[in-house]
């Protein structure tokens, strides 16, 4: 055990540095590495790079005042050597090794938590851990072939395992030098058994920074700017689409030459956008981005109800409440649906934490989550904002929150931004005789200013959508005693943009917020922000303005919008940073 403890700790070692190369932009230079102008990234065994430019690296640009630039045409600047974030980590090495847990827990859930900026040594130290403990569970187990398919014996085995399983670690093939630097594992000393060796090799390949980044150091010129090589653009497709590596046919496609232009590239995001296994999470993480689940800021899932007032209501199903948004994002976009079916939609995910909140009986449902249409006249289910997971998140201990509910679409949806509450608004009472909630919200809020202003624009958005309760049940009558009839949910909603409308139903107020031109950039900015996983621009604007204008058409599909994002010509240049 000793030998092999200190075997491993050579290969881990030996590897890092094999993987440092130099400063320069030559690829010839070394493979991952390097302390260019703009990368922010280490030339040192603790490897830098930054996940803020990570592709489909997401939550980059997502809250804060929103950007509001123009179009200028040109390509932006990116780190030139991002480092995978934790989900993409995650499912690399479960493409590569079929591994998904870590001492019983997911790989993502192993890892430091995301962050941006060069690597931290404590960040450093679990990277070589969790490495270490992946090695040693391929080579004891099933999956070892997934490494290692030969006997490690024999050098010629470990040049063929070192080389092909490299071509799919590092996104591209390696060098002769680094095959030779591999090797060297093989004849350290002390000597360890050939199945120590091999182990030794893997633990090495994973912590180097040529896995955990992802550097582009090509140098051919188009233009002013620099082009991608084949094989960095197909990880930028791959990293944005799957959140792993390229498959064999993308591999394929980038050595072959074939991923040279527009054409070409769409042709393979076709493909890997069809694989949903793969392409679904991703449409996923970027809706729950995009909604805020994923802000620490945001209300989503924080609070609890009165068990006195609903007695359907358990803390324990939000975490069904989570995933049934997850996958209704997911179905719409592979049903062929638009960003107006994500505000319109009826499809629901039902089992037994939320079915009773839907009207259906919880009886007849267990806790797999069972594809739904919400089709009861009488409760309308329009869109993600009608689902529970919205409802029981933004609303109170013991009542509804037009405050609430208003403010997230006024803000996240329509970018009509009242600014923030003057202190001690949130903790302020009233007393008086109020028979509905709308009676209380309006006269705590309507008074008084600057209250008042603020609340013109978030409160009719709200009460809207008071014919469903805290929970997210329908209700016909307010817990106050009052009726909630047209008299509470008919209001004059200011969609910005000196546009007012009088709205008297949730789904007309979901189909006015999906054609709104706002709306529609808001989404497009976001998508951009979260696949190109950087912070808006003005170059990146000119993407945003060409999805916006076919967002504003009937009939043009998320999964179109997913493909579009890889034709923009920064998904296969870029510049160097200053």
């Amino acid at each position: 055990m000793k030998e092999k403890r200190l075997l491993v700790a050579l290969g881990a070692l030996s590897a890092a540095l094999v993987a440092c190369g130099s400063t320069s932009e030559n690829p010839g230079g070394g493979p991952g590495a390097g302390s260019n102008s703009g990368t922010g990234a280490s030339g040192t065994v603790n490897p830098g790079g930054g996940a803020g430019n990570t592709p489909g690296g997401g939550g980059v640009g997502s809250g804060g005042t929103p950007y509001t630039g123009t179009c200028v045409q040109g390509i932006p600047v990116t780190s030139q050597i991002p480092r995978m974030v934790n989900r993409q980590y995650a499912n690399t090495v479960r493409d590569l090794l079929n591994v998904t847990q870590v001492d019983g827990k997911p790989v993502a859930d192993s890892l430091v938590g995301d962050f941006s900026g060069a690597m931290t040594s404590a960040a450093w130290e679990v990277y070589k851990d969790v490495a270490a403990k992946i090695a040693k569970t391929v080579m004891a187990g099933p999956d070892k072939s997934k490494f290692i398919s030969c006997s490690p014996a024999d050098e010629a085995c470990l040049t063929t395992t070192i080389q092909t399983f490299g071509r799919k670690a590092f996104r591209r093939a390696l060098r002769t030098e680094e095959v030779e630097r591999f090797l060297k594992l093989n004849h350290a000393t002390p000597a360890g058994t050939p199945d120590q060796v091999a182990e030794a090799i893997l633990n090495a390949f994973l912590i180097s920074p040529s896995f955990l980044l992802m550097p582009e150091l090509a140098t051919e010129k188009e233009n002013n700017f620099i082009k991608l090589s084949q094989q960095e653009v197909a990880t930028r497709l791959s990293f944005m689409l799957w959140g792993s590596v390229p498959d064999d046919a993308l591999n394929a496609a980038a050595d072959a030459g074939q991923l040279s232009n527009k054409e070409q590239i769409l042709a393979q995001a076709t493909r890997m956008i069809g694989v949903r296994e793969k392409t679904g999470s991703f449409i996923s993480a970027f809706h729950s981005d995009w909604v805020k689940m994923n802000d620490t800021a945001a209300h989503w899932f924080k609070g609890d109800h009165d068990p006195a007032k609903f007695a359907d209501y358990q803390p324990a199903a939000k975490a069904s409440y989570r995933a049934e948004l997850e996958k209704f994002f997911e179905e719409i976009a592979y049903s062929n649906g638009s960003f107006k079916d994500l505000l319109t939609s009826n499809v629901a995910f039902v089992n037994k934490d939320n079915a009773a909140v839907y009207g259906l009986p919880a009886a007849s449902y267990g806790a797999e989550l069972t594809k739904v249409m919400l089709t009861d006249p009488n409760n309308p289910r329009p869109g993600f904002l009608t689902r529970a997971g919205f409802l029981s998140s933004y609303a109170s201990y013991g009542a509804t929150s037009p405050i609430l509910r208003g403010a997230f679409i006024a803000v996240n949806l329509l970018s009509v931004n009242p600014g923030a509450p003057i202190p001690g608004a949130v903790d302020t009472k009233i007393d008086g005789q109020f028979t509905t909630q709308k009676e209380y919200v309006t006269k705590l809020t309507q008074t008084m200013q600057p209250c008042k202003g603020c609340h013109d624009i978030v409160n009719p958005e709200g009460f809207v959508l008071e014919s469903y309760d805290a929970v997210g049940k329908w209700q016909t009558k307010d817990l106050l005693g009052g009726a909630i009839d047209a008299s509470v949910t008919t209001n004059t909603v200011d969609f910005g943009d000196n546009v007012k409308k009088e709205i008297s139903s949730p789904q007309q107020l979901m189909e006015e917020i999906a054609k709104m031109p706002k709306a529609q950039q808001l989404y497009a900015k976001a998508w951009v922000s979260f696949a190109y996983g950087r912070d808006p621009n003005d170059n990146d604007q000119c993407v945003v303005d060409g999805l916006q204008t076919k967002l504003s058409a009937d009939g043009y599909s998320i999964l179109g919008l997913v493909a579009d994002l890889t034709q923009a010509d920064s998904f296969r240049l870029r510049v160097r940073g200053q």
